[in-house]
């Protein structure tokens, strides 16, 4: 089935990845605004990761890109989201055992000479899993980390991944 690595930017997933990302200056496979994939048909996909994308929207505004790739997943298939999480960030902040430059950077964003790099938004993991369950996934739990070739998944205290099932 298909795999789809929706906001894919710079990290693009390798194997039978489609990589997706609105901005052409990171060359992926297909050019497109995750809230519109008209290019992939309905229950057509059995896994799609949004690897920190969720962040970079506003208040609320990833919930068209959440269900597009819910109205693209077959029965069964899952969405992983991964992004900062915003309490085990502050928390270390605040213990000092993550530098300011790291915890701004996370709340903030990389800023890289494009407005889209910029954090709008943060997420702990009982408000990304409201948000998914918002968005019409009928399960949502942890991420388990399990392996899954092709993907190049970030791992860190300091991150949340959350697999939505549709």
């Amino acid at each position: 089935m298909l795999r789809l690595n929706v906001g894919s930017g710079q990290r693009k997933f390798s194997g039978n990845f489609v990589n997706i990302d609105i901005n052409p200056k990171w060359t992926p496979d297909v050019i497109a605004n995750g809230e519109e994939m008209p290019m992939f048909a309905d229950n057509s996909a059995g896994l799609v990761v949004s690897h920190h994308v969720a962040e970079h929207a506003g208040c609320g505004d990833a919930g068209p890109m959440f269900r597009e790739c819910r109205r693209i997943l077959a029965p069964g298939g899952s969405l992983i989201v991964c992004v900062p999480d915003m309490r085990e960030l502050a928390q270390a902040w605040i213990d000092g055992r993550l530098d300011t430059q790291l915890y701004m950077t996370n709340v903030y964003g990389a800023y890289m000479d494009n407005e889209a790099d910029r954090h709008r938004w943060g997420f702990d993991k009982a408000s990304l899993k409201k948000f998914l369950l918002s968005c019409g996934y009928e399960k949502v739990k942890p991420f388990d980390w399990r392996e899954i070739e092709g993907a190049s998944i970030a791992r860190d205290f300091w991150i949340l991944a959350m697999e939505a099932i549709k």
